[in-house]
């Protein structure tokens, strides 16, 4: 375990409360009794939950319903306070809370406010992004909202391979706001958020 993953487990560990673990127990217990019995039956909170930020995208990737445009509900963007009014009905058992899942969440520009809010209710956060919105202000907030986890979709070591997927992207604009994240961290000499490298595998770029 490297030093990086390691600053992310305690950090994981910090936000953990004897109600979520209890919770946790109960939900594990139900599966067991569901299993063994070979009927439903269930007793806890979900610990985990997603909220998608926004179903828009700046990109046209052509396997994403987003990049396509081709939902057959509107495109739209989750309310600061619908977020909150949520995360406050839910904060006491949630081990996990994503900020991601099909559009791109740098869109919504309450999307480090709702993280703020989540983080300051000592819930582990994450959010997953195409890094084409991490200017040097949005970058610096990132790391300063309590965000735990930040995945950066990086899928091509060139701009060739990368652009074969991801329509309408840049890899330079990807790599740059990656490393301002990485300069912010230094900065602010902070273990969060803990920053994951992701590639959709392709014949192109495998």
């Amino acid at each position: 375990m490297n030093k990086a993953t390691l600053y992310d487990s305690l950090h994981f560990v910090s936000t953990l409360t004897f109600r979520k673990l209890t919770n946790a127990v109960l939900l594990w217990c139900s599966y067991g009794v569901s299993r063994f019995s070979g009927r439903h039956f269930h007793a806890g909170q979900p610990l985990s939950l997603s909220i998608e930020p926004t179903t828009a995208c700046n990109l046209g990737c052509p396997e994403c319903p987003s990049g396509l445009r081709s939902f057959s509900r509107k495109t739209g963007s989750m309310s600061l306070e619908l977020t909150q009014q949520i995360i406050h009905a839910q904060h006491r058992h949630l081990m996990y809370l994503g900020f991601y899942f099909q559009g791109e969440p740098f869109l919504n520009k309450h999307l480090l406010e709702m993280v703020r809010y989540a983080a300051s209710l000592k819930i582990y956060t994450g959010t997953s992004t195409n890094g084409h919105f991490l200017s040097d202000e949005i970058a610096q907030e990132t790391v300063n909202s309590g965000l735990s986890r930040l995945i950066i979709s990086v899928d091509g070591p060139t701009e060739t391979t990368y652009s074969a997927y991801r329509k309408g992207g840049s890899l330079s604009e990807v790599i740059a706001g990656t490393r301002r994240i990485m300069k912010w961290k230094k900065q602010f000499n902070s273990t969060t958020p803990y920053v994951v490298i992701q590639c959709v595998v392709f014949r192109h770029n495998e």
